[in-house]
């Protein structure tokens, strides 16, 4: 009660009523006013802390000393009955209620701006959120981990695509700012990215730990940052406990949508060692897959099946790289029937490991595709795209069946999509370029054809879909002098280049095919790529004979059955046959009962 009593009368109670209240206006105050001038949130933050820490300063302080008339002077030299409590009590109450009527003010005025600043926050909240991962920096003590950082930081890309409304700068583009010091609100105008996550990687043996720095790329605040360790075998749950920590940090809503699909798994770290080198073989390898091209990444996922059998990534990866090797790669009929089984068998146990793993259904698409099940293949390639909405491969492999299946606007949408997040890809070009031809857009093909090869002439998917766009539009003499150049330039193959600068196209084909009896030549070394030449010259029979031979082989290439160059055999008992037998009639059906469901809807 005497301790009460002496507070009172050193007014410590009414003065730090007056520090409580003049605080909460300050705080109010600061909560409108910050976010006009872009501070960033640890901002106020800071200033609450700050405040907090103060109280008991400030009361030990009314304690210790008191306000007089003659100025600040201590309470023990002040007598009692001079004393001046009533008089400072007085001025504390009028501080308190002056600050009050500042408090309710500042309320009335944020109540009555409210719909405002709803519909700044609402606008705010509905623009694209978007991040771009650099290359992380390699802290290793030898600086011998460079293929980690990076595939580390490519991994956190593919972590982060899977939320559904966060837009992922693809890693093509945003590694072009490697080992570069550009200002990272430079970079964000540059990649049309919010955000930018640094980070590094530093090994010791089998432990590592990433350090990461998420900033604004609009004022160049940093959001957070953050360090993560642990052993390498538990770099997968590393890599997503950042994602999820990223996507939390811009918007906690994006976080609710994937994180079922982050399953904590364990990796043997050689096993991942392997197959981070192996992908960014295929991230970063050419576009043109000749066999030396399929084999680089193929013996790294080998190895790391080989070292950890449970991986599922790297079986869907592999599966992948035979399947390349059976369509692109090898020649000989036998090793690409044994490339193409042993992709189907890779593939399924990929899928029996892990099936939340876009990937895993990329490899099952093309597991159903080498079946010639259109409708399942489709079904698998939906699923990849679903999995990993930020993904780009998952929309140009979606992309590249629909156009072949007359569904050319949906799939130049998911390939303007891909390109947004990853423009500096080539890959988009590519794609586009063949969609558009597969689509019979051949105007718009021949248009971007020409001016990728103005911007670049070596581009060898540029040259091909310009003069496959140029026969179809029977412009056989232009399209002789790109076919001249690209088998030259690109086949390597001079002999046979000049066949076609020598003749008229239809007499150069001729003599091609002759040659191709002696010599073999690139441009017929499977049996549909013959049935296309013969089409062009328009000799029915073997048109016909070279396609069912397509067909027996397996070559997936049968799938542009239905499009233009077969035109001329669409009156043949034949074509329809085939076209039953290659699945298109099933496949039809599908989609008239897809197309009839959404109408209904």
């Amino acid at each position: 009660m005497k301790l009460f009593k002496e507070l009172k009368r050193r007014n410590v109670i009414k003065a730090t009523m007056a520090y409580i209240v003049i605080a909460w206006v300050l705080i109010q105050v600061l909560t409108i006013i910050l976010p006009i001038f872009q501070a960033p949130t640890w901002a106020l933050k800071t200033l609450m802390i700050l405040m907090a820490i103060g109280l008991p300063v400030w009361m030990a302080f009314s304690w210790v000393y008191d306000v007089t008339p003659e100025g600040l002077k201590k309470t023990d030299s002040i007598l009692t009955d001079a004393s001046v409590t009533a008089t400072t009590n007085k001025r504390l109450n009028i501080i308190i209620v002056v600050m009050l009527l500042i408090a309710i003010g500042v309320n009335f005025i944020d109540s009555s701006g409210s719909k405002a600043t709803n519909m700044f926050s609402t606008a705010e909240s509905s623009q694209e959120h978007s991040i771009a991962v650099l290359p992380f920096r390699d802290m290793s003590p030898n600086k011998d981990q460079e293929y980690l950082s990076d595939g580390i930081a490519i991994e956190i890309i593919d972590a982060l695509c899977k939320f559904q409304d966060l837009k992922v700068i693809g890693n093509t583009s945003s590694f072009s700012f490697k080992d570069k010091n550009d200002d990272l609100i430079h970079i964000g105008d540059q990649l049309n990215a919010n955000t930018i996550l640094e980070g590094s990687v530093r090994r010791q043996l089998d432990q590592i730990m990433i350090s990461v720095r998420l900033t604004d790329a609009k004022n160049g605040f940093v959001i957070f940052s953050a360090s993560y360790d642990d052993d390498l075998e538990n770099i997968f749950v590393l890599q997503q406990s950042i994602a999820i920590d990223v996507v939390e940090k811009i918007e906690s809503n994006l976080g609710l949508n994937a994180k079922s699909q982050l399953q904590p798994k364990k990796i043997k770290p050689l096993a991942f060692e392997n197959y981070l080198k192996g992908k960014l073989q295929l991230v970063n390898g050419p576009l043109n897959l000749d066999k030396d091209e399929v084999l680089v990444p193929k013996q790294y996922f080998e190895k790391a099946v080989k070292l950890d059998p449970s991986f599922a990534e790297a079986w869907a990866y592999l599966s992948v790289t035979y399947f390349n090797e059976t369509d692109w790669a090898e020649a000989d009929m036998e090793k690409r029937n044994i490339a193409r089984d042993s992709a189907m068998i890779m593939a399924k146990r990929a899928l029996s490991l892990d099936s939340l793993n876009s990937g895993v259904h990329l490899a099952m698409g093309s597991y159903y595709f080498h079946q010639f099940n259109w409708v399942q293949a489709e079904k698998e390639k939906r699923k990849a795209v679903a999995l990993n909405p930020g993904g780009a491969d998952e929309k140009y492999a979606l992309a590249s069946f629909l156009s072949g299946f007359g569904q050319i606007d949906e799939a130049l949408l998911l390939i303007q999509e891909a390109t947004d997040s990853d423009p500096l890809n080539e890959k988009g070009k590519r794609e586009l370029a063949k969609n558009l031809f597969v689509g019979a857009r051949y105007d718009e093909c021949i248009e971007h054809c020409q001016r990728l090869l103005e911007e670049n002439p070596d581009r060898p998917f540029a040259d091909q879909f310009l003069y496959l766009s140029y026969i179809q539009k029977g412009e056989f003499e232009k399209a002789r002098k790109v076919i001249a150049h690209f088998i030259e330039f690109h086949d390597k193959q001079k002999e046979v280049a000049v066949l076609f600068k020598e003749n008229d196209f239809k007499t150069a084909v001729i003599k091609m095919i002759e040659y191709d009896k002696s010599v073999s030549v690139k441009q017929l070394q499977r049996s549909f790529y013959k049935a296309t030449y013969y089409a062009w010259i328009k000799d029915k029979e073997k048109t016909i004979q070279y396609l069912y031979e397509a067909y027996d082989n397996k070559e997936t290439w049968i799938s542009f059955l239905t499009d233009g160059r077969f035109d001329f055999i669409k009156d043949d008992p034949r074509y329809w046959q085939l076209y039953e037998k290659a699945g298109f009639n099933s496949y039809d059906a599908y989609l008239k009962k897809q197309r009839s469901m959404q109408k209904s809807s």
